[in-house]
């Protein structure tokens, strides 16, 4: 396919559509995240639950027939988001992440303030919610 020959972009996306209905992982993730291309730019965004699923996309949609560029600076792992926010959290405060919101439990240390410990999780790339429930 030359440059002139481009692909259009409705085309692109069918076939992004079809490999996350071929990959359990992605179809279950899929209204999470969502995918757009342009001009045979895709752009990615949003949250899938694993690093696989992540992998997965990012192996497979630059494979896709007229896709030029892939962009996935803002489709997160759910798996890499629970272990950057935990290093955030002091002991005994655990997080759990499903689809971008992360959930804060456990029994907060003396001196540990709720709201400075949210807004630190808040501020990851990618956590879209948090909700705590610290004892």
């Amino acid at each position: 396919m030359t440059v002139s020959e481009r692909r259009p972009d409705v085309d692109i996306e069918d076939d992004i559509r079809q490999l996350i209905r071929s990959f359990a992982p992605l179809k279950a993730s899929r209204d999470y995240f969502d995918f757009r291309s342009q001009n045979g730019v895709v752009k990615l965004w949003g949250n899938v639950r694993t690093t696989q699923a992540r992998r997965v996309l990012l192996d497979n949609v630059p494979r896709v027939s007229g896709v030029m560029n892939c962009v996935a600076d803002d489709l997160c792992a759910d798996e890499d988001l629970r272990f950057e926010v935990a290093q955030l959290l002091p002991p005994g405060v655990f997080a759990n992440v499903h689809y971008g919101t992360v959930t804060i439990s456990g029994k907060l240390p003396e001196g540990a303030s709720v709201e400075a410990i949210s807004d630190a999780v808040r501020h990851v790339s990618g956590v879209r919610r948090v909700v705590t429930d610290l004892k």
